[in-house]
């Protein structure tokens, strides 16, 4: 026989209880003997695989923001909109209504938020206090701001900030940046004996560094709106956990990753996730890697204004010169095979 209405509520609050006890969402909550083995496998593809530039800066020199869809009834609102914000508008809605880019899977004909098409709640959906802060800070170097967004009770909100600051300090002090990143002096180089490919160069003089904050963020905030609406319709339930409170790591350009929830806000999760980002970027296509876009007004010239050095191998000359190693395509085949399966098996759990 099938279920009530309340026998199926039940079983649903039981079903996001145990997902906030587990703390990380979806796919990323595993057992910790999957958790090891899938770091082991994405280490081992990074030494075999070219880029060693870690994945929050690669993601801030190279991977263009997706775009979001902004629909109103109004034409001449176009107007609202500058060069330097990843939205297409298009016209024809009774209200205004904002959508994920089309080619996320969260994407759908429903919109994450809508509101009156007031000049304000244009510019409501364009930019917020809170992402200026991101884009500032993204800019001057930080590795991630993790966004915790408070669920409006004290105690958890102040428990879980205190969590994640002492949590932050741990991960920069434990944490280092891979070997193997070139510079743009050093591509530049002609005498340089280290084999270069242009994934290892950065793009920026920006320095490279390990450095973390936190950046709170209300519910009852109504400039950030539609902010809060990006990050919590990442997944289809997180609306209804509105009781606990969340933390986003956001890095590269303005890129958010699943959230940490209420319990799930502890050190160990947070250095997984900080791993994961100061870690080698083994996979270069945005696509294939966790998170979303926020929808930012931004310039990210400072970062990608770099003139993109040519891949280069050095071919040591001397009978005494230093010796460069390539790695045999079969191994790099073979780790991508292991990443395959690693992610269909943290899928399937």
């Amino acid at each position: 026989m099938g279920q009530s209405a309340a026998e199926s509520a039940v079983a649903q609050r039981k079903k996001m209880q145990k997902r906030v006890m587990a703390g990380l969402h979806y796919g990323m909550t595993f057992p910790r003997y999957c958790r090891t083995f899938v770091t082991l496998v994405f280490l081992t593809s990074a030494t075999l695989w070219a880029c060693q530039v870690p994945v929050f800066r690669y993601a801030l020199e190279r991977w263009e923001p997706g775009q979001y869809v902004m629909r109103m009834p109004d034409a001449a609102k176009r107007d609202l909109v500058a060069a330097s914000v990843n939205v297409t508008v298009e016209t024809g809605a009774a209200q205004l209504e904002l959508f994920y880019p089309r080619k996320l899977r969260q994407s759908s004909d429903q919109p994450i938020w809508s509101a009156p098409p007031t000049e304000a709640n244009v510019k409501r959906v364009l930019e917020s206090p809170v992402r200026t802060e991101l884009r500032q800070r993204l800019l001057a170097g930080e590795s991630a701001i993790w966004v915790l967004l408070e669920c409006g009770h004290a105690e958890k909100d102040e428990a879980a900030a205190k969590t994640l600051e002492g949590a932050l300090k741990a991960a920069e002090a434990e944490l280092e940046l891979p070997e193997g990143v070139i510079t743009q002096e050093e591509a530049a180089n002609p005498n340089s004996v280290r084999k270069k490919e242009n994934a290892d160069v950065l793009q920026s003089d920006l320095p490279l560094k390990i450095a973390f904050s936190m950046l709170r963020v209300s519910r009852s905030d109504e400039a950030e709106a539609a902010l809060i609406a990006m990050l919590t319709h990442i997944e289809p339930d997180l609306v209804d956990l509105a009781e606990e409170p969340m933390v986003f790591p956001v890095f590269g350009r303005g890129r958010a990753l699943e959230p940490l929830i209420g319990k799930g806000i502890h050190a160990d999760n947070v250095l997984e996730a900080a791993t994961y980002l100061c870690g080698a970027c083994s996979c270069e296509i945005k696509e294939q890697n966790p998170g979303i876009d926020l929808l930012m007004t931004a310039d990210w010239a400072p970062v990608d204004n770099a003139p993109k050095i040519e891949t280069v191998q050095i071919v040591p000359t001397a009978a005494n010169a230093p010796q460069v190693e390539g790695t045999p395509m079969w191994m790099g085949i073979a780790a991508g095979v292991l990443v395959m399966a690693a992610l269909l098996l943290m899928k399937r759990r």
